[in-house]
Order: C-alpha cells, then sequence, then structure tokens
C-alpha cells in the first residue's frame, strides 16, 4: 500500500480511504491515476475501468496521464489482459505468518482402509477417462489427474509452487505459461477462480494455506488492485455464477493439434463420497477445435505477474 501511494505522491491513509470507498464511486481521475502508479498498459486499464466503473477509460484526455515526476517500474512483466475480479471483496488484513511455512501440500491421506481403498479405485476410473480430469481438495491441492489432463498441460514449464498437477488455483494466477494453454486466461479463468478464492476464504478464513495464496495476490499491485477493486463488481453482476461453475465454457489451446485452438465445457462430477472429504472432481469437456492457431501469450512472459515464491 505505502508504495502505490507514494508513487500517486498521496500519504498512505488517504490511499486508504481511496480503497474503502465503493469501486463504483471512483472517479475517472482517481482509476486513471492508479493505472498509471501501477504502470498498466491501455488494455489493463480498460478492463479496470469497466469492471470497476461500468464505463471506459477517459483515453482521449491526455491530462490525465501527465505526469511531472518519472515513475520507477514495479517490476517485471506487466499482466496483458485482465484478471480483474468484482464482487462485494472483504478488506485484505494480513494474517500473523505461521510458525511453519504455509506451502500448498498434498491432501491427507485417509487412514480408514475402506477409503483408501476408494480412493485407489476411484483414481483408476479417472485414468480411463479420454478427457482432461483433476481432483482437488478446498485449497485446490490435487490428490488426483488423469493421463489426458497430463496431457492438455504437458508443455508448461517447471514451477516451485504453481504446477496443474500441484495447485490448480496457483496455476491459474501465477505460472507464467498458464495462458498458453488457458485461453482468454484472466476474463475466462482468473476472475472464476478469484470468485471461488474469495468464497473459500469466507469459509474457511483460518486456513494458511488460502491465506498463502491471498497474502501473494496482496504482494502483487496489479492483481491486488485488480482483486480488491474488479471483483466485487464483477461479482454482483454475474451473480450465483461467479462461483459456481459447472456447465461453464471456456476456451483452450491444446497441444495436440487435433484439439488445437477450442472450447471445452467445464463439468462437476463429484461423487457425495469425495464431497464429504471436501474434494472435487472437474472434468474438461473438450469441443472439436475451430482452429489450430497457436496461443498468444508468449511463453516465458505471465499475463498475471508471478510473485516471488508464487
Amino acid at each position: 500500500m505505502a508504495d502505490v501511494a507514494a508513487r500517486l505522491e498521496i500519504s498512505t491513509g488517504a490511499y486508504g480511504s481511496w480503497e474503502r470507498t465503493p469501486a463504483q464511486e471512483w472517479t475517472d481521475e482517481k482509476l486513471s491515476a492508479l493505472v498509471k502508479a501501477l504502470e498498466m498498459t491501455d488494455q489493463q486499464g480498460g478492463w479496470l475501468f469497466r469492471l470497476a466503473v461500468d464505463r471506459d477509460p477517459p483515453y482521449a484526455s491526455p491530462e490525465l496521464w501527465a505526469s511531472s515526476t518519472p515513475v520507477a517500474p514495479l517490476g517485471p512483466a506487466r499482466p496483458s489482459g485482465p484478471a480483474f475480479p468484482s464482487g462485494p471483496v472483504r478488506p485484505y488484513v494480513p494474517v500473523p505468518a505461521p510458525a511453519l511455512p504455509a506451502e500448498p501440500s498434498s491432501p491427507a491421506e485417509p487412514h480408514d482402509p475402506e477409503t483408501q481403498a476408494y480412493l485407489r479405485d476411484y483414481a483408476a476410473m479417472m485414468d480411463a477417462v479420454p478427457l482432461p480430469s483433476v481432483l482437488f481438495d478446498s485449497r485446490w491441492d490435487v490428490a488426483h489427474v488423469n493421463p489426458a489432463f497430463h496431457a492438455l498441460f504437458r508443455g508448461v514449464g517447471e514451477h516451485p509452487t504453481a504446477m496443474p498437477d500441484q495447485n490448480f488455483l496457483r496455476f491459474v494466477l501465477f505460472h507464467p505459461d498458464a495462458g498458453t494453454v488457458l485461453g482468454d486466461r484472466e476474463t475466462s479463468w482468473c476472475l472464476p477462480l478469484l470468485a471461488q478464492l474469495e468464497s473459500a476464504l469466507e469459509r474457511y478464513e483460518d486456513d494458511r494455506v488460502l491465506q498463502a495464496i491471498r497474502d501473494d495476490i496482496a504482494d502483487d499491485p496489479i492483481m491486488d488492485a485488480a482483486y480488491r477493486c474488479g471483483l466485487p463488481h464483477w461479482m454482483r453482476i454475474t451473480g450465483a455464477a461467479a462461483v459456481h461453475h459447472d456447465g461453464a465454457v471456456r476456451p483452450l489451446h491444446h497441444p495436440d493439434p487435433r484439439w488445437g485452438h477450442t472450447d471445452c465445457r467445464i463439468v462437476d462430477e463429484t461423487p457425495a463420497t469425495l464431497q464429504d472429504r471436501g474434494f472435487t472432481r472437474m472434468t474438461l469437456v473438450l469441443h472439436e477445435h475451430r482452429s489450430a492457431a497457436p496461443p498468444s501469450a508468449r511463453r516465458g512472459k505471465p499475463h498475471l505477474r508471478a510473485v516471488a515464491g508464487g
């Protein structure tokens, strides 16, 4: 917050007052100043305006972008599109650092032999499905993926905490290569998952893994501004569909040319036995591809800047 306030040449108290103001009440001048302070591109600024206040930015007013002092860069790789969520988002309050690192961990193995046997059989069934399918828990920590899921993400590079078969939410938000597979990444994938994260934080406020993800969002000024300013409005417009994604159709870039640039329908097919344990199974039903054009995302350049350790 202090860094952004300094770039705006206002006090941290004044910037805190800005953040407490409902986004839809922000003036063009305030939003334009925030866009400039965060070094957003025209595309990013446009998304922030449309998501926060339902109008286009005043790009025809050059004086709004004038600056008497040069602004040092905030960091690498600005996002090339929006990941700007919107809906009543609670103010971010940092939690005390836990005694142990809050790294994502694999879901705990059940001690009940009958449950273990069920999960082994369920994994075997998932592996027999020819469509990409993933099983994850309430933290998006992945319990199992099938071969078709591995094939879909086979081209992404290594990442310490954001691999698609490790934590799916971290992959979508922080992996530099996510946009090479997830089409329209910011709008179609980041926004819905950020809405789900906000819902999960309301239910599991003290969960260290979820809080660690929120901390990493807060560490990125652009992503944090998007989360605070855009998500509440977007959630109000989208309604229940912002959190419940069963049946949603989203674009994909499959590395197999037989699929290529295509769409998938998200199908939630979690049995009650797994729902009771907090798991979700998500299957991506691939559609016949529209074209084999490669994705526009540049490898190695994240749409959403990966924060340190994210």
